[in-house]
């Protein structure tokens, strides 16, 4: 059996989770994760305080379930191994990871992902603002990796991306993409106001058509029907995301921007999707 922590609901403070990766729990029985301490709030308090622990950590493999609201950090910087979640999560969920494999059943607060370097995340729920971005003050966001989000997500997500592929299955908030270094992202729902604001390099692809128009600094560059498309969409569809057939219709219009970063950027906008608003200048 998997070690398993089923949080007691015994706690109100935030909880700093950052110890409790699979890499640190991989020697380590039920009684000896227990005894573990944890910050919490201004103190720290064992693991079994605030868990009901069972199994073993032996095969790098971690579930945690339970409201974990309160519990921070889960995952960050984690190596390898795998973490499940069943439940919802407070923030920076698999931030600055290596490598491994997360998956969360709930929904994920703010900073998901963010700043990390590889590995892969994938949200059943909704996420919450920075979604892989940079944190305030860093100059990049994600630099690898895989993020796989089925419902929607707050805004910034991707900001300041370096390399990696972001996939989102429901809405986008404001600023998709705000300053992409590289890297790639498939937006299927709606997306907000400033979409790829000041990126330099990188993909966005938005099934819908933006509510409102792009900024004017990108540059209608033609119609087309990109091979690399059909790529990912194909292994995104491998990995179980549930990708619409719309999205392996064309062709799709090709906007390059941001000029103010010498627009080398691109935005793809499936032509006839849906969505109120004119695209483009």
């Amino acid at each position: 059996m998997p070690l398993t922590f089923r949080w007691k609901g015994s706690m109100s403070l935030p909880v700093e989770a950052t110890g409790l990766s699979p890499e640190n729990l991989a020697l380590l029985d039920a009684s000896a994760a227990a005894r573990l301490m944890l910050p919490v709030g201004n103190t720290t308090a064992e693991v079994g305080d605030l868990f009901q622990v069972v199994g073993d950590g032996h095969d790098e493999r971690v579930v945690f379930e339970g409201d974990l609201s309160h519990v921070r950090g889960l995952g960050q910087g984690m190596k390898s191994g795998s973490i499940l979640v069943r439940g919802p999560v407070g923030p920076r969920l698999g931030a600055e990871m290596v490598g491994g494999r997360i998956e969360a059943e709930g929904d994920v607060a703010g900073w998901a992902g963010a700043e990390m370097r590889g590995g892969s995340l994938r949200i059943r729920g909704t996420a919450g603002e920075g979604l892989g971005a940079a944190f305030p003050g860093s100059r990049s966001g994600m630099r690898e990796g895989i993020i796989l989000v089925e419902g929607s997500v707050g805004p910034d997500a991707g900001l300041a991306m370096r390399r990696g592929l972001i996939a989102i299955n429901g809405e986008a908030g404001d600023g998709l993409g705000r300053a992409m270094i590289a890297g790639s992202i498939f937006a299927f729902g709606n997306s907000g106001r400033r979409t790829g604001a000041g990126m330099k390099r990188g993909t966005i692809v938005l099934l819908k058509r933006p509510h409102t128009d792009l900024l004017p600094t990108f540059a209608r560059a033609g119609t087309y029907q990109p091979v690399f498309l059909g790529l990912y969409l194909g292994r995104l569809r491998h990995w179980g995301f549930p990708v619409p057939e719309t999205a392996f219709a064309g062709p799709w219009e090709r906007y390059n921007g941001d000029l103010v970063e010498q627009g080398q950027g691109e935005i793809l906008v499936r032509a006839g999707g849906t969505g109120p608003g004119a695209v483009g200048v």
